[in-house]
């Protein structure tokens, strides 16, 4: 196809539509020597939201749970009905929308009302994994049960243990779907009941949140968590208690749960909260020997003396795997880890710097989780540990759940069928993950209503991670930011004022006594003081329980004259943070510890964790709306784009419907585009043959059709390319108008040519 924008001819022809297929595009002839780009097109109809909530449920959580309650409820209530905006001036806020999310005239919603949410919730507590830690049968001092081990299952009880939530039955989460015109005709097909009223949904997500509790497994799965009930494949039912490395069976419970939940169409975005680092142990590593860094009594060998100071070090290695059991080396020479006050013993710290400590690095690999949120491929049990192989492959060889089109319940639990799921239509720019986490909030700069302003830099991740973390270069990390049990340089020392340093208080003396324990990222003050000689605070306390303890020796979170705790604490969330870095846009980080510990005024934006709502919504906002372009477009005197959108429809018998700015394409156009899509199905890759399908052209909109600066709430059906304050938090984007917004099961194609 020939399209004249001025003296210029620019042949602009797409031949590839499917998201997960490289571009493939053939030009002809043009009249000058312009080349062009192509890109997928999202889809940008986003009308439901799947949330998957990752909570921290061990010891010292509540006070942040409390926040985390408020900031989830404030999220769906802002996505079902959000804010309103002046239409001139997205910053400045001016109510809320009606029920069906829309504004006043001269006024626009913040982002497009979502009535179609999931809300579920899973907690890091995954059980002993092998070892003889968190039995599931443990109960508290008041006889309770304490949710050591909930399984990557969702969690529906309530907050007194003795019911569960009613409307999360049997399904295991919360679902919002109200009696709205743009549910009308549509099934919620949820597998258990729905909420429509706002009242009713928050009171049911407070009674579930408070059912999460804070006495669970010390020893945390925050990754490993949200990852088997999202992404294995094939997760197991059970440890075999004689062999502990072996995964034995199919979790049904699991597999029905997500089948459920996870819709193939949605976005999703999980959210995790914890205050301190990911502490999974893979336990079939080291050839089925990790699982017993999982057990209390169990002395782990140290490294030889290079993995303190060069971990990368090739002579770095564990002493019983070094030459002659690591014999003349001097760290060999001081035998297994054994003293209590040794955080190469302490149970709670094995995971922290393995390899510096051990010589072997036990957790999973970083990439499990990148590859889980981003890959439409992901490995099985099979495919993590290959016959033969000691330590974790990742062979990732079946269909991602997250990306498969449709999901397995549980009924048949064969393993080519858990594996190879037929690829849906979620692309990975629809998968978030949010964090929320141990890092001073000095470190995010984050700035209300200026999400520009707010984005971190390179300089900034590595203050906050240092220069390459996964090889071990700390270089330029803020101190607070290291995972040491020593005072750590450059901070107030231990016997400093407890207010000596703004993010944390003070170093302190951590391993004076029987225990050790980490020093802080970041501390705020409690709400409320925890009294620590109540033993009804046994499991929530981070002070002693009789006074006298000496000033260096207590952690700076204690009133020093009682037995009372004043702060409440974090450690650096170091791999959940390293995770946030590595998915780039698709990561959200925010901080655990409030910049305002209490509401200074009305609708404070740092109060709590907006920050982190602020975060989250900015990011959903240019899920749902805009489509960033790549580079900048020259326009034609009109305003418009050089730039083509084709869609495929669901079907062969949909029709480009005027009404929605839809239009039959070039014949030439139209016939070269079905080749290439016949091709792919022929070639295997895409599932469908979408050669046989309407295939339809949009209109795009000029700046004559606008409306504040873009089409998205003009009257007229079709597309524009904006650049400036209309782009977002996008350089320039591709926006749709509200009767042009493509419809669920719309596949989208943009050819565009750079200008001449």
């Amino acid at each position: 196809m020939r399209v004249v924008r001025g003296s210029a001819a620019v042949g602009v022809v797409v031949l590839a539509i499917a998201a997960c297929a490289p571009l493939s595009v053939v030009h002809e002839e043009p009249t000058t020597a312009c080349t062009g780009f192509g890109a997928v097109v999202r889809q940008q109809s986003v009308d439901k939201v799947d949330i998957l909530l990752m909570i921290d449920n061990s010891p010292g959580m509540g006070d942040k749970q409390a926040y985390f309650n408020a900031a989830i409820r404030e999220i769906v209530q802002r996505l079902a009905r959000p804010r309103c905006v002046d239409g001139s001036d997205p910053t400045k806020l001016l109510g809320t929308s009606d029920a069906s999310g829309r504004c006043p005239a001269g006024q626009e919603p913040e982002l497009p009302a979502v009535n179609d949410i999931h809300i579920g919730i899973v907690t890091s507590s995954l059980g002993a994994r092998g070892g003889d830690i968190c039995n599931p049968s443990d109960t508290t001092a008041v006889g309770l049960n304490a949710h050591k081990d909930d399984r990557a299952h969702l969690v529906s009880r309530g907050g007194d243990d003795e019911h569960a939530v009613a409307d999360m039955q049997p399904s295991g989460f919360l679902a919002w779907f109200p009696s709205v015109p743009a549910n009308a005709g549509r099934d919620a097909g949820t597998g258990g009941p729905v909420e429509g009223d706002a009242a009713m949904l928050e009171a049911d997500f407070v009674d579930v949140l408070s059912g999460v509790h804070e006495r669970g497994c010390t020893i945390e799965s925050q990754l490993e968590s949200w990852y088997r009930f999202l992404v294995q494949p094939d997760p197991y039912a059970s440890i075999d208690p004689s062999d502990p490395a072996m995964w034995v069976g199919v979790d049904h419970t699991l597999l029905q749960q997500r089948h459920d939940f996870l819709r193939p169409d949605s976005l999703l975005a999980i959210v995790a909260l914890s205050d301190e680092d990911d502490s999974e142990i893979d336990v079939r590593a080291l050839g089925k020997q990790a699982y017993l860094w999982n057990q209390g009594g169990f002395k782990p060998p140290r490294g030889t003396q290079s993995c303190a100071t060069v971990p990368n070090d090739p002579a770095c290695t564990s002493c019983k795997l070094a030459p002659n059991g690591g014999a003349g080396d001097p760290a060999c020479g001081k035998g297994d880890f054994a003293a209590s006050n040794d955080w190469g013993f302490d149970m709670n710290l094995r995971h922290v710097h393995m390899k510096e400590k051990y010589g072997v690095d036990l957790q999973f690999p970083i990439a499990r989780y990148v590859t889980g949120l981003t890959s439409p491929a992901v490995p099985n049990r099979d495919g993590e540990y290959p016959p033969g192989r000691a330590n974790y492959v990742g062979e990732a060889k079946c269909t991602n759940p997250i990306f498969a089109a449709q999901l397995p319940d549980g009924s048949e639990t064969d393993p080519a069928k858990l594996c190879n799921l037929r690829r849906g239509l979620r692309t990975k720019d629809l998968v978030f993950f949010a964090h929320i986490g141990g890092v001073p909030s000095r470190l995010l700069h984050y700035k209300p209503s200026d999400p520009a302003g707010s984005a971190l830099t390179d300089d900034d991740w590595i203050a906050i991670l240092g220069k390459d973390p996964e090889h071990y270069d700390y270089a330029g990390i803020d101190p607070h930011m290291l995972e040491a049990f020593a005072p750590r340089a450059g901070l107030a020392p231990p016997g400093s004022p407890d207010d000596a340093d703004p993010d944390h208080g003070r170093e302190w003396t951590t391993n004076a006594a029987t225990g050790v324990d980490l020093q802080y990222a970041c501390t705020f003050p409690l709400a409320k003081p925890r009294d620590c000689a109540d033993p009804a605070n046994r499991d929530a306390c981070d002070c002693p329980s009789v006074p006298g303890t000496p000033h260096d020796r207590l952690p700076p979170l204690c009133d020093t004259s009682t037995t009372k705790q004043v702060r409440a604490k974090a450690y650096p969330t170091t791999r959940e943070i390293l995770l946030a870095r590595k998915l780039g846009a698709q990561g959200i980080l925010a901080s655990i510890c409030p910049i305002h510990a209490t509401e200074e005024t009305p609708d404070d934006p740092l109060y709590g964790y907006r920050p982190a709502v602020g975060f989250i919504l900015d990011r959903l906002r240019s899920a749902q709306s805009n489509q960033c372009m790549p580079e900048p477009l020259k326009v034609d005197q009109d305003g418009r784009a050089p730039c083509l959108v084709l869609e495929v429809l669901p079907s062969s018998t949909s029709t480009c419907d005027p009404a929605l700015g839809l239009f039959e394409p070039d014949a030439a156009t139209a016939r070269r585009f079905r080749d290439e899509l016949r091709a792919r199905f022929d070639g295997g890759g895409s599932a469908e043959d979408l050669s046989t399908h309407a295939i339809c052209q949009l209109t795009q909109l000029a700046p004559a059709d606008f409306v504040h600066g873009s089409c998205t709430t003009s009257s007229k059906p079709g597309w524009c390319y904006v650049t400036g304050v209309a782009a977002g938090a996008c350089p320039q984007a591709l926006l749709f108008s509200p009767s042009g917004n493509p419809q669920n099961g719309v596949e989208i194609r943009i050819q565009c040519n750079r200008g001449c």
